[in-house]
């Protein structure tokens, strides 16, 4: 699964949700994925291009640029 996959769980999500709940989405949405296993991963590279942010005080990912 790719990070577009990822991003689109946390939009549809609000655009700020906890890993928690991104990857029990990715879970529900994806049965047959292992997504839910490299979400952190997921979020980690969308973050390092700009795209989220972590909120550590929070423990939430936020959408801070639309992704292309």
């Amino acid at each position: 699964m790719s990070q577009q996959d990822v991003f689109k769980i946390l939009k549809d999500l609000g655009g700020e949700a906890t890993t928690k709940q991104i990857r029990e989405m990715a879970k529900k949405r994806y049965p047959y994925s292992t997504l839910y296993s490299f979400v952190t991963n997921r979020l980690r590279k969308l973050e390092k291009r700009g795209y989220v942010k972590q909120d550590r005080t929070k423990k939430t990912w936020k959408i801070v640029k639309e992704l292309k």
